[in-house]
Formats: structure tokens, sequence, C-alpha cells
């Protein structure tokens, strides 16, 4: 796509306007994304601690009216949805504050949380798809088993959050409704761990998230196949499905109380465009806010329709532009620095042309995690891999010698299983099988 830059003092910059590029390296700024539009005047201040030019792309450039309605997704890019988030106004509100936050530490390597963690994810599933087949005739959901299901998650995210996150990017073969909730359960576990949540409410969330789309098996399965292009009225018998799924949980005896109040909020969204009641802002409750905002990121990173996904760096290009307007503000940088612009187990090519898997994150330069390389500059396999802690490596040296990710690769690209690499550090087949073998006895 041609574009037209033209440079500019960052104390010239206005709202609209598109940050194309920077004076100086991308992954020497916290900037979640390689390009973004001017929405206030703190973006304004933060790129001033790092700038004191940039490049905007005056085709891009969107005046204040017009960019307010700015749509979720890059239409270039992708055909419109009708299931989406309809950004409309931006609307602030006071810094998110965590009453008494906890402060979880890496308790297992993740090669050896992984083991527990792969026999956990099997368990999680079969649980779920036992919820939706229940349902689907006539069926109730089972607590006990919801309950042990999020209690063993919370006890795996706490110890190593990498392990769960890595096994829910490998699994692609279940049914989209119950994989979609499995898989932003995780997130918001991910999420909620790193904002600093008590077990208790990391609890609830994983429940709340889990038993979010469980009134979809009252809807008629063409809605759901055809999820991004609905009529005016099936888009709202679509929506329905958030009180389905709450008049469905009011047959749980002993449900905790906060599970209803997720599912029930989990659509709305920061600025009132959200359903079925339209709220805003405070009024809907923090937990919900976090299953709204992981839900959606499921849902961009793995869409019903696989080939309108988009890639995680894509994906938090998203919900970035949707700060404070979809989602708040400080949730969604909180959310950046949880999961990183490049989540554990994503593909990435270096600017040394080696190839290699993120294995964990930097919270202060999210664009510099660390990374296993396990292709040469030739994409030739590496007997063993080499972890590379992109910060660490690039620590006093010149520009020209620094590492960093020149792109995102598609999940196995140049025929890598990450898992195998995850296991044993080398390209053996044995130990991903061994272990995939072992779940399934």
């Amino acid at each position: 796509m041609s574009t037209q830059r033209v440079k500019i003092e960052v104390n010239a910059l206005r709202e609209g306007m598109f940050v194309a590029d920077l004076d100086r390296p991308w992954h020497e700024t916290p900037f979640p994304l390689q390009g973004f539009y001017i929405r206030q005047d703190d973006d304004v201040k933060a790129l001033a601690d790092y700038c004191k030019h940039v490049f905007v792309d005056a085709k891009k450039q969107k005046v204040p009216a017009a960019y307010a309605n700015h749509a979720a997704f890059n239409p270039e890019h992708r055909p419109e949805r009708r299931v989406q988030e309809e950004p409309g106004q931006i609307l602030k509100l006071p810094p998110l504050k965590i009453k008494s936050p906890q402060v979880y530490q890496v308790s297992a390597p993740i090669r050896k949380e992984v083991s527990r963690a792969a026999r956990l994810h099997r368990h999680v599933y079969e649980a779920i798809e036992n919820v939706f087949s229940g349902l689907e005739v006539g069926g109730v959901v089972s607590l006990q088993e919801t309950e042990s299901v999020a209690d063993g998650m919370v006890e795996s995210i706490i110890r190593n959050p990498d392990a769960l996150v890595w096994l829910a990017k490998m699994n692609e073969e279940d049914a989209y409704s119950y994989r979609h909730s499995v898989n932003a359960s995780i997130w918001a576990l991910v999420f909620g761990r790193h904002l600093g949540l008590d077990k208790k409410k990391l609890k609830l969330l994983a429940m709340g998230v889990l038993l979010s789309h469980i009134g979809k098996v009252k809807l008629r399965p063409e809605l759901l196949e055809r999820e991004y292009d609905l009529s005016d009225a099936e888009l709202e018998e679509y929506k329905t499905y958030v009180n389905h799924s709450v008049e469905m949980l009011k047959t749980i005896d002993n449900l905790p109380s906060g599970v209803p109040a997720i599912v029930q909020f989990h659509r709305e969204r920061h600025n009132g465009t959200g359903f079925p009641a339209g709220v805003t802002g405070d009024r809907i409750p923090l937990l919900a806010k976090i299953a709204g905002l992981v839900d959606y990121y499921q849902s961009l990173i793995t869409p019903r329709q696989k080939n309108l996904g988009q890639s995680p760096l894509e994906a938090v290009s998203t919900i970035y532009e949707l700060r404070n307007i979809a989602f708040q503000k400080d949730l969604v940088e909180k959310f950046i620095e949880a999961v990183g612009v490049y989540p554990t187990g994503t593909l990435v090519e270096l600017n040394s042309a080696e190839v290699g898997i993120v294995t964990g994150h930097n919270m202060e330069r999210r664009l510099l995690p660390k990374v296993m390389i396990v292709l040469d500059a030739n994409k030739q396999p590496l007997k063993t891999g080499k972890l590379v802690d992109l910060l660490e490596y690039n620590q006093g040296k010149p520009e020209q010698h620094c590492l960093y990710i020149r792109d995102s690769l598609p999940k196995g690209a140049y025929d890598i299983d990450e898992m195998e690499y995850l296991l044993t550090g080398a390209k053996s087949k044995w130990s991903w099988t061994h272990l995939k073998g072992a779940l399934a006895g």
C-alpha cells in the first residue's frame, strides 16, 4: 500500500494523524505496534519522551469526527464483520486501581509445567465440551466440573503463565465455541495474574469466561456459521445469546455470585456501544471488562471464519486503536504488557534472517522478548535451539549489531513444530508425539 510520509515535530502532532515511523528504531520504544493514530494529548506526551520528530502518513490522516467512527478492522485487509466493535466516542476514566495486588513469581520452568498443563488442557477441553453437548440436549451445567477445571487453570497460570498459553496455540481441532471459551479463559488468567488479582478473583474470572458463551446453544446454527454476515434482524437475534447464558446460569445451585455478572457484561463496551444493555465505563464490572477484552482478542486471532484471522501483532494493534473507546485505556495497555506484542509460542523472523520461537517477555520492552532461535539465516534447523533474551543481548551494542524481530510468521512456517522445541530444546519428533500419545491413553 502506497504511503505519503511527512516528517513532523512531535509537538505539532494533532488528533487523527497516523504515525507511520519514528526517528529511532521501534524496538527501542515501548509502543506496542508499528504505526498508530493520535487520539489524545497523552499520545503526544508519550511520543515526546522518546522522539523529537516522527513521520506521519498523510493518506491515512483522519479528521477527529470521522476518526471517532473508525472501524475495528481495516477494510483493505478483510471484509467487514457484522458482529464487531462499533467504536463511537472516546470515554476517559480515572486510572485503574487494583486493591492489594498480588505479586506472583514463576515457580516452575515452562518445560516442567507444560507436561502438567497439557493434561490439564485436555481435561478442560473435555469438561467444556461436556458442558456444551449436555446443554444442547437440555441438560444443566456441572458446577463441580467447572470449578475443578477453573481451579486447575488458576494454579497452572500462577506457577508459569506461558505453559497454557503455548498449549492453547497448539490446539486447532475442537469445536469452535468451547475452544474459543477455553482459550479466552487462558488469556483472562494470564491478564488477571499480571494485574495482581487474588486467587478467588482469578477463579471467578476463569469460570465466567468459560461459561460466557453457553447461551449460543439456544441460537440457530446458521447464525453462528454466518456470524460475520448477518442481517440487522439476525444480528439482534445473535445478541440474545448473552441473556440466554445468564438465564441458564440461574439454574445452577451455589454458583459463585460474581460469575453471572461476568457473563452478563462481557459484551458491553467502555463507551456504551456493546450489548445487551449498552452500559458504559464503571457500570461494567472489572472482571467483565477483562472478559470482554480477552474474548475480543481471541476472536481476532482465531475467528470462526479462519480467513479473517489476524496475527497477534495485528490484533494488539486493533485493540490499541480501541483504547478508551471499546475498552478502557489502561486495561488495554496492561493487557498488551501481559500477553506481549508477540505472545509465547509465536514464530518470528529476526533481522539476522534467523527464525525463532518467542518463549517469554520483557515488560519494559515488549518488542524485545525472549526467543529460542531454531533456524539459522539460511533457514536450516539448528541441532539445539539457542535461547536469546533480545533485551539483554542488545544491551550496550551499537544499532548495527542489535537483534530484533523483523516480522511474525504464521503457525507452522518452515515446517516448525513449536512443541518439539518447547519440550526438548531440539527438533525431536519423539518428545511431542510421545506426550500426545500419553495424554490420549
